[in-house]
């Protein structure tokens, strides 16, 4: 975080047991840094409780005046996110996708 990025890395595959925590971990990041990267590179699946967890911590991120990105999605992920509209709200020309 030596820029005020705080970047969350992600791994595996992500399911309804991985969306409390996940959103935990991503309010956590979001009341530390002025902006948030969630690094989904070795994401493996993820389902819709967690695209709610993505979405939920985008709006607080905002109303916050907090950046917060999906980077580095492959895969089955990038699918998902790209066919749900997710991926290009919350991705940033620089992050990766």
């Amino acid at each position: 975080m030596s820029d005020g990025t705080a970047v969350v890395t992600l791994f595996g595959e992500l399911d309804i047991a991985a969306s409390s925590p996940l959103k935990d971990v991503l309010q956590a990041a979001i009341d530390r840094a002025p902006r948030v990267q969630v690094d989904l590179a070795r994401v493996s699946f993820i389902d819709s409780t967690v695209l709610n967890a993505f979405v939920n911590a985008h709006g607080r991120a905002a109303d916050t005046g907090v950046s917060l990105a999906l980077v580095n999605p492959t895969g089955h992920v990038r699918r998902v996110l790209a066919m749900t509209g997710i991926l290009p709200a919350l991705s940033t020309p620089d992050s990766g996708d």
